[in-house]
């Protein structure tokens, strides 16, 4: 048996649905994503529930950074999802889910939306996108999948705005606090007291601020740098203690 022969016996075979490859652009697939995805259905065939991305960055001759954007890329347009398992080892486990891409396929078979409803889903889409880029600039890094994935969850399943998550960004920024867990108690305490808008949260802060500047002690009036005294009045010649 020849050395390739051998290969392709050990190798096993990755199956791709031709009707992926007809259509993926129209589900929001670019050329980049799909090989990044073609890639990971590789090593998750072979066994690997959730693959090194540096090994798919060698197989691609990128740098991991451009396959985690990638990945950022199709978590943020909902073609990915990271989920947590529970394994036979009873350890907790994380793996990819691409079920989302296959979701949008179906969809992108059937009857094509109307044009207003395909302007406000590419409008959302976009909000989320920006979200993601935000947060890793003002990082000064690439996020994680495990990032990407509480990013999304805070999407998809607390509804934040996209405004108020850029809020809570903004306030970490300014205390300097780099990281989604602050965030994400910053976006929990707004939820709590419904402060749903981005304007709610303004608002909140200008009487805050305002309720502070009411509550402070009042200076007393100063001359010189220093205070009055309190005299009592009294003409010239009269008995004080006779007022």
């Amino acid at each position: 048996m020849d050395q390739l022969t051998q290969a392709i016996i050990n190798g096993g075979q990755t199956t791709i649905a031709n009707v992926l490859l007809q259509h993926y652009r129209e589900i929001g697939l670019t050329n980049a994503e799909l090989l990044v995805y073609l890639q990971f259905k590789r090593l998750m065939d072979q066994g690997e529930a959730f693959p090194d991305a540096n090994q798919v960055a060698e197989s691609l001759g990128e740098t991991s950074n451009t396959v985690f954007q990638h990945l950022h890329e199709m978590l943020a347009k909902k073609l990915l999802t990271i989920e947590s398992i529970t394994a036979a080892d009873q350890k907790i486990h994380d793996r990819y889910n691409f079920d989302g891409l296959y979701e949008k396929l179906a969809l992108a078979l059937k009857k094509q939306p109307s044009e207003v409803t395909d302007t406000a889903t590419a409008s959302g889409e976009n909000k989320r996108q920006k979200v993601f880029k935000s947060i890793e600039t003002e990082f000064g890094r690439a996020l994680s999948p495990m990032e990407m994935e509480s990013i999304s969850k805070w999407f998809d399943e607390d509804h934040y705005d996209p405004e108020i998550i850029e809020l809570a960004l903004r306030e970490a920024v300014l205390r300097q606090v780099y990281n989604l867990t602050y965030m994400d108690r910053i976006l929990l305490n707004w939820h709590k007291r419904n402060l749903t808008t981005a304007a709610q949260v303004e608002a909140d802060k200008q009487r805050g601020i305002e309720n502070r500047l009411n509550s402070a002690p009042k200076p007393q009036r100063q001359t010189g740098g220093k205070a009055w005294p309190n005299i009592p009045l009294f003409k010239l010649g009269e008995d004080p203690d006779k007022q």
